[in-house]
């Protein structure tokens, strides 16, 4: 099976900050890369999701789970009587659109759903409400937007799971100080 990759460029003299999604869904969030610094994001999707909630004082994790493309999350506290304690289980389920990432729970209280790529944290999903379902939207437009010297350059899109985003100097503006994303 062949592997895609995005790859960053930096080209502004001054470090630059990229923000890469895949429809709703993070790719790619990273430190600020210095001048001249290239990095290349494998775009697979494969990705971990660990939920986590209070009970009583105290924070339980799920076992991190390991999904590719749409799946479904049900998160419950179950009582185990036996034990005189709480089980905090998150269970896979199907998802209702082959286009989406589902979040639910029946627990009163919030619940953290933290999704991760290669062991890094990448985006968060809060279920603040019992039956509400959350969502993150798959798709296959990748968008780019960096933040260089602190201004936040326009989005960009493309299709391509193998594009490279340099951002550069906009010499195009009459005033120094624009940045802009290049794709190829």
């Amino acid at each position: 099976m062949a592997t895609s990759s995005i790859t960053l460029n930096n080209l502004t003299g001054f470090p630059a900050q990229f923000l890469v999604k895949k429809a709703g869904q993070v790719v790619a969030s990273l430190p600020a890369l210095e001048h001249k610094q290239i990095v290349v994001i494998p775009t697979t999707d494969t990705y971990q999701v660990i939920a986590s909630t209070v009970i009583n004082g105290n924070t339980y994790y799920s076992a991190p789970a390991t999904v590719t493309g749409a799946t479904g999350f049900l998160a419950q506290v179950i009582q185990d009587s036996t034990q005189g304690t709480y089980v905090f289980d998150v269970q896979e389920i199907g998802s209702t659109s082959s286009s989406e990432l589902q979040f639910q729970s029946t627990w009163r209280e919030d619940v953290d759903f933290e999704i991760s790529k290669d062991g890094k944290p990448l985006q968060n999903v809060v279920c603040q409400n019992p039956f509400i379902m959350e969502t993150i939207e798959l798709g296959d437009t990748y968008s780019f937007q960096a933040i260089v010297n602190g201004v936040t350059t326009d989005v960009q899109l493309t299709d391509n799971p193998n594009a490279t985003c340099t951002a550069v100097n906009d010499t195009t503006r009459r005033s120094a100080g624009y940045y802009t994303l290049l794709l190829s």
